[in-house]
């Protein structure tokens, strides 16, 4: 019951400079969450939901291989939501 949960609740951190991984990719970052569900994203779909979540924020999905120093403060945010 508790991880059914978990599926739902995501933290987002308030300081974007701080809470991104300087070393992983967008893509990384966003996909995370779904090689520790890999029943919500099979593999072979991960790459198309990182790039459609990336599309909902307001962010071009080409920027899937960027990297956080990359973005201002307002996309990093986006970021953090996505």
């Amino acid at each position: 019951a508790l991880k059914a949960v978990r599926r739902n609740i995501q933290m987002v951190f308030q300081d974007p400079y701080t809470s991104l991984n300087p070393r992983m990719t967008v893509g990384d970052i966003i996909g995370e969450p779904y090689e520790i569900h890999p029943e919500v994203a099979p593999k072979g779909s991960r790459r198309q939901k990182v790039q459609d979540l990336l599309d909902v924020v307001g962010l071009n999905p080409e920027y899937i291989n960027r990297y956080p120093h990359q973005f201002s403060g307002g996309q990093r945010q986006r970021i953090g939501i996505a």
